[in-house]
C-alpha cells in the first residue's frame, strides 16, 4: 500500500507540473552538430529554455539514444530543457569519427559538451541524467564541475565490470547444474572476464536473457552475434579500459546530490554492487531506487516509472 500510495503520488506530482510547463510557450525543438574534440558530434535539444538544463548521457558505449527520445525522455521535456548528445563514434556521430575513441577522450568530450551547454543556454548549472556506461562520463563530471552542477541520476550504474560479471557467471552457473543443462554450463565455464572478445560478452547476455525468462533462439542469436562483431570493432578497445574503474575501492565523496536508480534483475551491472557503492558513497543527498521486474534496460523497457521518478525527485528538490 506504501508502495502504490507513492507511484500515485509521484505521478500526479509530475501532472501537476506539466500543466504548470505549459503554460509557457518558450518551447526549443532543434538539432545541431558541434566541434566537440576536433570532432563533429550531434546534438538533440528539445524543451522549454526557461527551465532547468538536462543532460542525458547515454549507455553503450556506442548506443545513442537521440533517434528514440520520444520514448526515453517525453514526459522529462515537459519540465527540462534536454539534450541528448550522441557521443563520438555513435548514432548521428558515428560516420564522422569511425576511429575507436578512448576513455580520456570520451571524458574530456564530456567536459567540453557540459561546458559548451552552459555557455549556449546561459545556464549556471545543469543536471545529469547518466544510464550504463554514461555513469561513468557523468561520474567524472560531478567529480570535477561540481559547481555546474545541479544533481546526477544514475541510472544501472557502471560499478566494477570485472567483479560484476565473475558474480554474475558464477549465479548463472549455479542456476544452471541445478537443471543439469550441462552445455550451458559448459559455454558459461569458457567465457574469459574480463571478456578476450565478443563471443565472450554475447555468451553471458544469452544467459542472463533466458535466465530472466527471455530465451533467445539459435537464429536470434546468430543476429546478435553479428551486430557484437560490428561493435567490436569499434567499441572493444574502450571497453577493455573500462576493468579498470572499480567505484568499491575507495570511499567516494561527491559535493552534489546523487540519485541512483536499479532494476531489481540487473546482472549486466550487478545490483548487488550498485547497492554497496551507494551505502559507501557521501553526498550532500542521495537516494536509491529499486524498480521490478526490470534489468539493466531501464529506459527501455520502465521508461515511465524512470521518468516519473526523476521528475518528483528533480523538481521536488526545487520547492
Amino acid at each position: 500500500m506504501k508502495n502504490l500510495f507513492i507511484t500515485i503520488f509521484i505521478v500526479l506530482s509530475c501532472n501537476l507540473f506539466g500543466q504548470e510547463s505549459m503554460v509557457n510557450s518558450n518551447s526549443i525543438d532543434t538539432t545541431q552538430f558541434v566541434n566537440v574534440g576536433s570532432v563533429k558530434q550531434f546534438i538533440s535539444i528539445k524543451g522549454n529554455k526557461n527551465k532547468p538544463l538536462m543532460l542525458y548521457l547515454h549507455g553503450g558505449p556506442g548506443a545513442a539514444t537521440s533517434s528514440h527520445r520520444q520514448q526515453i525522455t517525453n514526459i522529462l521535456e515537459e519540465y527540462f530543457l534536454v539534450v541528448h548528445w550522441d557521443q563520438r563514434g555513435a548514432g548521428k556521430s558515428m560516420s564522422l569519427n569511425l576511429k575507436s575513441p578512448t576513455l580520456s577522450e570520451m571524458k574530456q568530450d564530456a567536459e567540453e559538451i557540459l561546458l559548451f551547454l552552459l555557455e549556449k543556454y546561459n545556464k549556471d548549472k545543469i543536471v545529469l541524467v547518466a544510464n550504463s556506461w554514461g555513469t561513468v562520463l557523468g561520474f567524472h563530471l560531478a567529480l570535477k564541475y561540481p559547481n555546474n552542477i545541479e544533481s546526477l541520476v544514475a541510472i544501472s550504474p557502471l560499478i566494477n565490470n570485472q567483479k560484476s560479471q565473475n558474480l554474475t557467471n558464477k549465479k548463472l552457473i549455479n542456476h544452471y547444474k541445478e537443471q543439469n543443462k550441462i552445455e550451458i554450463v559448459k559455454q558459461l565455464n569458457s567465457i574469459h572476464i574480463p571478456y578476450e572478445n565478443v563471443e565472450d560478452l554475447t555468451i553471458q547476455f544469452r544467459w542472463i536473457s533466458d535466465y530472466k525468462g527471455a530465451y533467445i533462439p539459435e537464429n536470434e542469436f546468430e543476429q546478435y552475434m553479428n551486430f557484437f562483431k560490428e561493435w567490436e570493432q569499434q567499441w572493444m578497445p574502450l571497453y577493455k579500459q573500462l576493468y579498470a574503474i572499480n567505484l568499491l575501492k575507495y570511499k567516494t565523496v561527491f559535493k552534489i546530490p546523487i540519485y541512483v536508480l536499479i532494476g531489481k534483475q540487473d546482472l549486466t551491472t550487478s545490483f548487488e554492487l550498485t547497492e554497496k557503492f551507494f551505502k559507501k558513497l557521501k553526498a550532500p543527498k542521495k537516494q536509491l531506487f529499486w524498480l521490478k521486474d526490470v534489468g539493466h534496460q531501464i529506459p527501455m523497457y520502465k521508461s515511465q516509472e524512470m521518468q516519473n521518478i526523476i521528475c518528483h525527485i528533480l523538481l521536488k528538490s526545487q520547492d
